[in-house]
């Protein structure tokens, strides 16, 4: 889905709406905006005042993520949803509601589904580029497994699923969680933290890294 009101969307858009599409499982709807300038108008009263920071581009993109919920929400059957930040930054859902919200410099993405559909789901986007060096032994450990993926590329694909996959723990769990703890087998498609919770981990690479982590 596309919040723009053209009838033909940027190629990116479309390109990453049609990946978010082949990574979610039934029941979860997702969509994708380009962050622009004044995207801060569709915040909510509540949300609004749930955001801290004044910087206008991290308003802006949070403004695009949450465009892009309150249409899912809307297709779901809930009009004018605020979804709040949380203490710790995590969106706040409405009740019988899960969703995650991601975004880079430039695009945000978002994923909403029903409780009874899926019970938990995270989403992250990254740019198609290493990781960092001075990352690689903070994010890859011993017990993740990349298969047949480089670790230059596998690495920041890593990265993103374990984003993905904290943001659908946390949600269960109450738990605050680093890279260390969760272990991601590509091959399996599972993720699992150190304290038991199982993921399904799924990941594409076209105009940008996206990784889905959830559980039915």
């Amino acid at each position: 889905m596309h919040t723009r009101p053209d009838s033909s969307p940027p190629a990116i858009e479309t390109t990453l709406d049609r990946a978010l599409i082949g990574l979610a499982p039934p029941g979860l709807l997702s969509g994708c905006r380009r962050i622009q300038v004044g995207d801060e108008q569709f915040l909510l009263p509540a949300e609004r005042a749930s955001i801290a920071t004044r910087e206008h581009r991290a308003r802006d993109a949070s403004g695009a993520g949450r465009r892009i919920a309150h249409e899912l929400l809307q297709r779901l059957g809930w009009a004018d949803l605020a979804v709040t930040r949380g203490r710790m930054g995590d969106p706040v859902w409405p009740a019988d509601v899960v969703g995650s919200i991601a975004h880079d410099d430039e695009l945000a993405v978002a994923a909403v589904a029903r409780i009874d559909a899926v019970r938990s789901v995270g989403v992250d986007i990254e740019p198609v580029l290493p990781l960092p060096t001075d990352l690689r032994p903070i994010v890859i450990t011993p017990q993740d497994r990349l298969g047949d993926l480089d670790s230059d590329i596998g690495g920041r694909i890593l990265f993103a699923a374990k984003e993905a996959a904290y943001k659908a723990s946390f949600p269960l769990d109450g738990l605050v969680l680093g890279f260390e703890d969760i272990a991601v087998d590509f091959k399996s498609g599972e993720a699992v933290t150190s304290f038991g919770r199982r993921l399904t981990v799924r990941f594409s690479v076209s105009a940008r890294i996206l990784a889905l982590a959830y559980t039915a």
